[in-house]
């Protein structure tokens, strides 16, 4: 992200240097066309980040439709975990109270077991300290011993029936626990089974989160970019303005026809064209190497300097190995003339002056070996002989 802002921050830059008057002296025209090709480009940005968002907003109503759905099987899912495990638990109590069931039949035979244990041992006893005959002579009569023998294995009989009924009914609650036991297994299974169905889902709505949340981060920074990429927009549109006002204000001053007066009174000492001296600027068509692009008028140290034709006065930083003070002015229709080597200003930078009207004084600022003027005249980007326009 910080990459991107210092990418935005360098277009910013670019386009306002790129538009903004300079001492190549380019005209209006070609700033405002340039302007306009930046504006395209930035345009184009825009309408990819446009669709890019739009794709993102597309996409995320397909991921908020899959997390609806995934949201409403785990809903479903959730709920027949419950009620599995509600009848896991039923079946589980079923099954506590069966082997509480066992246990008293356990105990209640283990009971029945010992009393007929102790039984058997006094029967035992009995017939070893008596016999049949023993008995019926020690009865009254028959009778009498008859009853005793009847009871003695009346008894044994009883608690024999009731021992077998307890062994079966702990058979049967076996029985019972057994497949209550199946049962459970096979519950725990299916809520096993739909746990893992819903820790999938939910893995997989995470995951869908996820993504959601990226794409909301991605629509997030392509929003960022969009409003900076609209704010160089808006920067470009209002630098446009600003250029195309001062280019009307520039023509409705009266200047732009290429026709100019003299802005300095003396005698050329340098004429236009190819030169031998070295300190002007290098052009390898010259057979000397050098070219001077301007008329250098020789007038007195401290003269009026005057407007060649109705314009926009821009002065410009100071150059000490060039002209030194010195003012472009744009006068429209692709014209405009540089004013070099000034001893000062005499009207302020943006000021729209008439023709003749003094803008500063003769002086021998920068790269001079005495007073004179540098005047160029510069026409579409490319300077050309000032004594062709001069009236």
């Amino acid at each position: 992200m910080k990459l991107v802002k210092a990418v935005v921050a360098l277009v910013i830059a670019a386009v306002l240097v790129g538009i903004a008057p300079g001492v190549s002296a380019d005209h209006y025209t070609d700033q405002i066309n340039a302007a306009k090709h930046k504006r395209a480009q930035v345009d184009q940005e825009i309408a990819s980040l446009r669709a890019q968002i739009a794709a993102a907003q597309n996409q995320e109503t397909q991921l908020r439709a899959i997390i609806g759905g995934l949201d409403t099987k785990i809903a479903a899912t959730e709920a027949q975990v419950a009620a599995a495990q509600a009848q896991l638990h039923q079946i589980e109590a079923n099954l506590a109270a069966a082997q509480a069931r066992l246990v008293t039949a356990q105990n209640q035979l283990a009971e029945e077991k010992r009393q007929l244990s102790r039984a058997l041992v006094v029967i035992y006893e009995l017939q070893q300290e008596s016999t049949p005959l023993k008995n019926l002579l020690k009865s009254g009569n028959f009778n009498d011993f008859w009853t005793q023998l009847i009871n003695s294995r009346r008894i044994s009989a009883v608690e024999l029936r009731t021992v077998y009924q307890i062994q079966a009914k702990e058979d049967e609650i076996h029985g019972i626990i057994s497949l209550i036991s199946t049962e459970k297994e096979q519950q725990t299974a299916v809520v096993d089974q739909l746990q893992t169905t819903q820790n999938e889902l939910t893995q997989q709505r995470a995951a869908q989160q996820t993504a959601l949340n990226e794409l909301a981060a991605l629509q997030a920074k392509d929003e960022r970019l969009a409003q900076q990429w609209t704010a160089v927009e808006n920067q470009i549109n209002a630098q446009i303005a600003h250029l195309q006002a001062q280019e009307a204000a520039a023509l409705a001053a009266g200047g732009g026809h290429g026709r100019f007066v003299w802005p300095d009174s003396g005698p050329i000492s340098q004429g236009f064209g190819c030169t031998p001296f070295p300190f002007e600027a290098y052009d390898p068509n010259c057979p000397s190497g050098h070219f001077h692009n301007g008329l250098d008028i020789a007038g007195a140290c401290g003269n009026n300097i005057v407007a060649a034709d109705a314009g926009i006065v821009y002065t410009q930083p100071y150059d000490p190995y060039g002209y030194g003070n010195y003012i472009i002015m744009v006068h429209g229709n692709g014209w405009q003339t540089l004013y070099g080597h000034m001893d000062g200003f005499a009207v302020g930078n943006g000021r729209t002056v008439s023709r003749g009207q003094q803008i500063g004084w003769e002086g021998s600022s920068g790269n001079s070996t005495g007073c004179h003027l540098h005047f160029g005249v510069n026409h579409n980007n490319q300077w050309v002989n000032p004594l062709n326009y001069l009236s």
